[in-house]
């Protein structure tokens, strides 16, 4: 069984040009047809349509918002028409996945009580993500490195939110990366969580670079995904340590071929 492949077009294929509809052109002509990108908030939505569609590439998910900190309630009513918003903008570009975050914890809180007030928040969420057919995804970010002070930090700590939640418009992304950037290792936590799983990130560790720049076993990871029955896109959520983009990420795409 061969893995599809998603690509970041943040940090990927800026070789290509500064605009995201140049990226998705260059992507493209790289083979790649499914593409993530972060805040569509201030973008040309229109021309990144324009770029989808004459390249046939779908774009996989976009993110909410960064800087809500969802263990306070008092965000909860502001965020819900962020969301609605975001929803929105993704649904004009076909998607129908959207990002939620955490954002920050707190000291004063347990986290058991931060994870609560957090999941309060999606329940608000779920009839504006019924009502336009879109599902909700959760991601964990390692504090070690990137995101210091986040609440979702585990694995663990964005399963236990969808658990709660119990609803098929509440999903989990698994990012390889920052699980084993936390000190995780995924062999033991994505059997945990793979039910929950619709979507699953990678780079690689130390630098978050493409596969084959850092020391992660490749080969080995995707044997692991192919024994759990995981049939989803493989994400490239990664800075290329070299130019071309496109040769960067030739490593990956074949043994995601091959696997």
């Amino acid at each position: 069984m061969s893995f599809e492949i998603s690509v970041n077009l943040e940090y990927a294929f800026q070789d290509a040009g500064e605009t995201i509809e140049q990226r998705i052109d260059a992507a493209a002509a790289a083979g790649f047809r499914y593409v993530e990108l972060f805040l569509l908030k201030g973008r040309d939505l229109p021309a990144i349509r324009d770029a989808l569609e004459r390249n046939a590439v779908q774009l996989v998910s976009t993110v909410a918002d960064y800087v809500t900190q969802l263990v306070d309630p008092q965000t909860h009513d502001g965020f819900c028409d962020i969301f609605r918003k975001a929803a929105q903008d993704a649904l004009f570009l076909g998607c129908r996945n959207v990002v939620v975050t955490s954002g920050r914890g707190v000291p004063w809180l347990t986290r058991p009580v931060q994870l609560r007030i957090f999941a309060d928040a999606l329940v608000r969420l779920l009839p504006i993500a019924e009502e336009l057919g879109v599902t909700i995804y959760l991601e964990s970010a390692n504090t070690r490195h990137d995101h210091p002070g986040v609440l979702c930090s585990t694995t663990q700590d964005s399963a236990c939110v969808v658990e709660m939640i119990s609803s098929p418009r509440v999903r989990l992304i698994y990012d390889l990366y920052h699980s084993v950037v936390e000190g995780e290792d995924p062999a033991i936590e994505l059997p945990r969580v793979i039910h929950l799983t619709d979507h699953i990130q990678i780079g690689d560790v130390p630098g978050r670079g493409e596969p084959g720049s850092g020391t992660i076993d490749w080969p080995a990871q995707l044997a692991l995904l192919k024994t759990l029955g995981y049939k989803g896109l493989i994400g490239l959520e990664l800075k290329p340590t070299r130019a071309p983009t496109a040769d960067a990420l030739a490593y990956i795409q074949r043994i995601c071929a091959d696997a």
